[in-house]
């Protein structure tokens, strides 16, 4: 499957993200057609877990744009908006806190975040909360909790537009 967006340290792709999505599953109803699908980034070093959350999201009908690693996830921010995100914690150049706490700081808006880590120590995960994580998930992941967790968060921002 071709990605939507895809950025790497060295790239960032942006082809067809305006195209949305099909369906816009709402928990068991539907989100309007009318109404714009959520641009979800997804931040992670491994092309598998991306591929991954990718797939569930785009059945969920939001759009989804990748990044390898926090550095590569600060361009898309400098290119577009961004309304949900999804980090690794481990990954090269910059992890994923360090991408939260620059978002923290840098962004006039900072849109919510989950982290998902193979590390669930104390130290990590008071530190995704306090760079601004809504939740942290240990690695593997349930999709249908992540999905959960970002179709909550797409629904109160329409109720709250509407």
């Amino acid at each position: 499957m071709m990605p939507l967006g895809f950025a790497d340290s060295e790239t960032l792709s942006l082809e067809n993200l305006s195209s949305g999505g099909k369906s816009h599953e709402k928990l068991d109803g539907k989100i309007p057609e009318s109404l714009n699908p959520a641009s979800i980034l997804i931040v992670d070093d491994s092309i598998d877990c991306r591929m991954i959350l990718r797939t569930a999201i785009e059945q969920e009908g939001f759009c989804c744009v990748e990044a390898a690693d926090g550095m590569a996830a600060l361009k898309v921010f400098h290119e577009m908006t961004i309304d949900f995100v999804i980090t690794d914690f481990q990954m090269p150049n910059m992890n994923g806190c360090e991408f939260l706490e620059v978002l923290s700081r840098e962004a006039i808006r900072r849109p919510p975040a989950v982290m998902v880590t193979g590390n669930l120590a104390d130290s990590v995960r008071m530190r995704a909360m306090h760079a601004g994580a809504l939740a942290v998930l240990s690695k593997p992941f349930e999709q249908k909790e992540i999905l959960k967790i970002v179709r909550e968060f797409v629904i109160r921002k329409q109720e709250v537009l509407h």
